[in-house]
């Protein structure tokens, strides 16, 4: 039994040796493990133009570039705020929203009066067409009356003419038949004392008194026919008299149906219901506005300063609810005494400091005052950049005034510069890798030094640089 277990044992130890042995093996044939590269936590600071020589510092306090105080158009209570102090937003962004529910039932209130102003309209100017179609079917019905009127009163006219004529002609033939009745008595008499002498033939006798009749008969029927002339004539008068009144009537019932028409086309109750209309329409644009109203957007792109207000308090447009601030750039108001005012000009840069950041920065005259306020000097703002939004508003600001003559360039802190077998280099920030940049020092003090070799701009390493090597990265705080 000792054996059995002494070679169990035995061959125990050769597998392990074997299993170690290929272990061992097999680990030589992996790749190693990539080192990861140190990552060094570093500080920077822009490089700038400017000059060693601060001359005259003058102070100031950092103010927004533009300050909004947001006040609703409507009073209403706040229902939402999906803004928050320090955030950044665009302009047309949301920033609160106003109960709209009594704003929504005057939209619809308006509307309704819109549509029933519509339909009354609507409705006057279907009244009115029909009027006017009916006003000018009486214009037409006078006009056709008038012609006819005066038709009458032409054809009267005439008939006048023609009596007249008609009467004069029988006066002609009464003056001839009365001649003719005259000579056909003289006749018959003389033939009569003829006969009676025996001088004439009965026959001759007959002959005359025959023609005596016929002379009494012409004569009576001109006289029948001037009495004819004559009625002729008062009818026609008559007819005249009737065709000028009736005229009269054609032309006054044509006047009043013209007046029907021009009082059809220009009522003044649809002009009313116009005006009515066009009223409703403009309460319903304000009612709409006041709706849009009730959501509050951001008129220009900053940051939220301050809100003045929760959800469910009650806003108004006497009281600001929000001020939004915009921080990039930044602005600082100095008062330049008289004797360096000359010194500034529009647009022109200058070296600004803020001690409480430890930071130095370029900033760009944008106003210069011509007023010296209240003998405190004159006012020049100073634009300043603020594209990390480190700088806040109220803090202190020194613009430094280097008289003409002080020699500018680069200026970086004195601390940032290494050297090398006495060449003093600096390492500038690029991403997460450090890039080593020969520079040559112009003059340096002990805070700051002028110099060339990099640009303005540049981020400089200025705490953690002596940690830094080749194969190292960078985070930047």
């Amino acid at each position: 039994m000792r054996k059995i277990v002494l070679g169990m044992t035995m061959a125990s130890l050769v597998v392990s040796s074997v299993l170690v042995a290929g272990c061992g093996a097999g680990g030589s044939q992996e790749a190693a493990a990539p080192v990861q590269a140190k990552v060094v936590p570093v500080e920077v600071v822009s490089a700038v133009m400017g000059s060693l020589d601060k001359g005259r510092e003058l102070t100031g306090t950092s103010q927004p570039s533009q300050q909004v105080n947001i006040v609703p158009k409507v009073s209403a209570k706040v229902v939402s705020i999906p803004v928050k102090v320090g955030q950044k937003v665009k302009a047309g962004d949301i920033l609160f929203r106003l109960d709209d529910t009594d704003l929504r039932y005057s939209v619809e209130q308006e509307q309704q009066s819109v549509a029933l102003s519509r339909a009354s309209l609507a409705q006057m100017e279907a009244q009115t067409r029909n009027g006017i179609d009916s006003a000018q079917n009486g214009v037409n019905q006078a006009n056709s009356s008038l012609s006819q009127a005066n038709s009458a009163y032409e054809q009267a006219k005439n008939s006048i003419v023609n009596a007249q004529n008609g009467l004069q002609q029988a006066d002609v033939e009464i003056a001839r038949a009365q001649q003719g009745y005259n000579d056909a008595k003289t006749n018959a008499d003389r033939m009569q004392m003829l006969f009676s002498q025996g001088a004439v033939t009965k026959q001759e006798l007959e002959k005359a008194q025959t023609q005596l009749k016929n002379a009494e008969i012409a004569l009576q029927e001109a006289q029948i026919a001037k009495k004819k002339a004559s009625v002729a004539l008062k009818n026609a008068e008559e007819s005249k008299r009737s065709a000028e009144e009736s005229r009269k009537n054609a032309l006054a019932s044509l006047q009043t149906a013209q007046k029907q028409v021009k009082n059809a086309k220009g009522g003044e109750n649809i002009e009313v219901a116009r005006q009515q209309l066009r009223q409703a329409e403009v309460n319903l644009q304000i009612a709409r506005d006041k709706l849009a109203n009730a959501v509050v957007t951001a008129p220009i792109s900053g940051t939220i300063g301050a809100i003045n207000g929760e959800v469910g308090d009650f806003a108004s447009p006497q009281n600001p609810f929000i001020v939004l601030a915009n921080l990039d750039p930044m602005k600082v108001v100095i008062n330049v005494p008289e004797n360096l005012i000359s010194l500034f000009a529009v647009n022109q840069t200058v070296d600004i400091e803020i001690p409480s950041l430890k930071l130095n920065k370029n900033g760009k005259v944008t106003t210069i005052s011509p007023l010296n306020q209240q003998s405190k000097g004159y006012p020049v703002t100073v634009e300043v950049p603020n594209p990390d939004g480190k700088i806040k508003g109220g803090m202190v600001i020194q613009v430094n005034v280097a008289s003409p003559n002080a020699k500018k360039g680069i200026v970086i802190p004195t601390n940032a510069i290494l050297r090398e077998d006495n060449k003093p280099y600096v390492y500038i920030a690029q991403g997460d890798k450090p890039v080593r940049k020969p520079i040559t020092v112009v003059e340096q003090n002990s805070e700051r030094a002028l110099v060339t070799g990099i640009n303005a701009g540049e981020k400089v390493i200025v705490k953690g640089q002596t940690l830094i090597s080749d194969d190292v990265k960078i985070s930047v705080k």
